[in-house]
């Protein structure tokens, strides 16, 4: 038995699991981790496993917060209904750069020496196939949502990562980011056409809300709430 591995594991029992990832990096998969989590019907705890930029911190504006530890681990930090937790937390707003090996426990202790109380988990991962996704397979059953946009590069990438899934009889949800801008009454698509379970619109005010995303209240987090949160 590894203690490690036993404490993570009780942490994420009976917790609805939701991991937001892909196989392709620049595809607004943190966006929309944070959004997801803004929108569930209760409140969650959005963990940022992407270890080396942790970019969820950036998101929320709070890249320089020390989080506080209390009897019961890492106190995440509050902002609506989200706790976030983050490396970001540990080490505020600097870089990181792990070996192999220590990436994988560094999640693992992330997770186990958190306090983690919520009904909903919401994971960011990092872009590609590699630990992360290991080490939620060792922790806990989870509902995989992919991330791509709708150009042909992206989507031949993330097809690696569908078929992986699949492969361990995990049906994800394919929400496509970036599909459309509406112009008068048609959807103008830019990038390309490709079909997801979610499709979401181009809004390039969204950008105004990097490190206040927990305000934004337009167009993209208007489609996951309500086309993405009713298929969890």
């Amino acid at each position: 038995m590894e203690p490690l591995r036993e404490l993570a594991k009780e942490k994420l029992r009976g917790k609805k699991v939701i991991a937001v990832m892909s196989a392709k990096g620049g595809v607004g998969k943190s966006v929309i981790s944070a959004l997801i989590s803004l929108s569930l019907p209760s409140s969650a705890t959005l963990i940022d496993l992407d270890i080396h930029t942790m970019g969820i911190a950036k998101l929320f504006g709070i890249e320089n917060v020390s989080f506080e530890v209390s009897k019961e681990g890492i106190e995440p930090a509050k902002i609506k209904n989200v706790n976030l937790i983050s490396l970001a937390g540990v080490v505020r707003d600097r870089y990181v750069i792990l070996p192999g090996r220590n990436q994988y426990n560094v999640m693992k202790e992330l997770i186990a020496y958190s306090n983690i109380k919520t009904d909903y988990v919401v994971f960011d991962l990092p872009p590609g196939l590699g630990d992360e996704i290991l080490v939620l397979e060792e922790l806990t059953d989870y509902k995989p949502i992919i991330i791509t946009t709708p150009s042909k590069v992206s989507i031949k990438v993330v097809k690696y990562l569908i078929d992986y899934l699949y492969e361990k009889n995990k049906k994800p949800i394919m929400v496509v980011n970036m599909s459309y801008f509406t112009c008068g009454s048609e959807k103008v698509k830019p990038f390309g056409s490709y079909e997801g379970d979610v499709n979401l619109p181009i809004d390039p005010n969204i950008e105004e809300f990097i490190g206040k995303i927990q305000n934004y209240e337009g167009e993209v987090k208007k489609v996951i709430e309500k086309e993405l949160i009713p298929l969890l």
